[in-house]
């Protein structure tokens, strides 16, 4: 191994971060194939790379492109074979799993952040009874409400609006226009990216006998546990009455809805445009593909699997996988669409027969 002097900085093109393979191999715990000199100054998909760009191959399908990749080094996954491979001129870093690497790359190769100074903006509108740590950093116009705690080393970024009695804890981030509204309690490490709200009213309403709707108020709360990341534009509605609960160490995309009273367990993963009605509770470890809907008051159990666009109109059973709208399981939605891809040579054939069977019937009146 080379002695890793740290990353260097160059000027050209903005702020650039380069190491030695030999380098990165030692940050990763990788077996080197090939040159360890190689120096490489970013990070990018194997077709979309150039000669100064580390990449990554993570299966069979994508070793068969590194032939084409300008790459002159990627991280490879232990036992893919990648074919072409040359290690007298490009390297590879042989990883466990390179989906990980990428994940340890990634954060080596990102930008530095820039820590916003503690204490609140000149700009900032914080109510006398509001209480910041004195670590806690408050962007321009961003506002605290009445009662409200912010915890040590979290961030608010700027138009950040905090309602009344409020309690946020230790190092979380809530990106510019967030909302979070009256009561909602948020534990550490909440990351929330721009423009999302938390704790916005339920939709409910009934017919007011009159002709009209009545709103129904909602006077509950969110609670976000530990380590839960939010999506930007994401809406999660307070309780009709008691609590809308996130589950620790949850993802959630952007553009989700999240309705009253729903529950979500502990590390699940919520993609984009993902749907929950009323009071439906998620398992824990649960998986849910963009543009899935549930309907209200269901249960989906442990470790299930929801697929893209699935319309979920029954509860899910713990580690069932379901696709389809109405979903079904997966295995027999796969089994159905097998079976619909054969119906056209059926139809043909039972025109065939019911040719064959009027011209049977022609001449057997014919000879009557």
């Amino acid at each position: 191994m080379e002695h890793d002097e740290g990353p260097q900085r160059e000027a050209s093109d903005g702020p650039r971060t380069r190491f030695t393979v030999a380098a990165l191999a030692q940050r990763l715990g990788a077996e080197v194939d090939g040159p360890g000199s190689i120096v490489v100054e970013g990070l990018n998909a194997l077709d979309m790379a150039g000669p100064t760009d580390l990449s990554y191959i993570g299966s069979e399908a994508y070793a068969a492109r590194w032939v084409e990749s300008k790459a002159p080094a990627a991280a490879v996954t232990a036992g893919v074979h990648v074919p072409g491979h040359d290690p007298g001129r490009r390297a590879l870093l042989r990883v466990p799993n390179a989906d990980l690497a990428l994940a340890q790359l990634l954060t080596i190769f990102a930008p530095p952040a820039e820590a916003p100074p503690a204490g609140a903006h000149p700009t900032a509108i914080i109510h006398p009874t509001a209480r910041l740590d004195p670590t806690a950093s408050i962007g321009a116009r961003a506002i605290v409400g009445a009662g409200s705690v912010i915890g040590p080393r979290t961030i608010l970024e700027p138009a950040v609006q905090i309602g009344r009695d409020v309690a946020i804890g230790a190092d979380c981030v809530l990106q510019a226009g967030v909302v979070i509204r009256d009561r909602c309690i948020l534990h550490d490490r909440v990351c929330i990216h721009a423009n999302a709200v938390i704790g916005s009213d339920g939709f409910g309403y009934r017919p007011d006998g009159r002709g009209g709707m009545r709103k129904l108020p909602h006077i509950g709360i969110v609670e976000i546990h530990s380590d839960v990341e939010i999506g930007a534009c994401t809406t999660i509605d307070r309780g009709k009455f008691g609590k809308t609960i996130i589950g620790e160490h949850t993802k959630i995309d952007n553009l989700v809805q999240i309705a009253h009273n729903v529950r979500i367990g502990r590390c699940c993963v919520l993609a984009a445009q993902v749907g929950l009605a009323g009071t439906v509770e998620i398992g824990d470890h649960c998986q849910l593909g963009a543009k899935c809907g549930v309907a209200d008051h269901l249960r989906i159990g442990r470790g299930a699997r929801l697929s893209a666009m699935a319309g979920v109109p029954f509860d899910v059973p713990e580690g069932a996988e379901v696709v389809g709208a109405p979903a079904i399981d997966r295995r027999l939605f796969w089994q159905i669409q097998a079976a619909v891809r054969k119906l056209p040579g059926i139809l043909k054939s039972v025109s065939r027969l019911e040719r064959e069977s009027d011209r049977t019937n022609g001449a057997n009146s014919g000879s009557s």
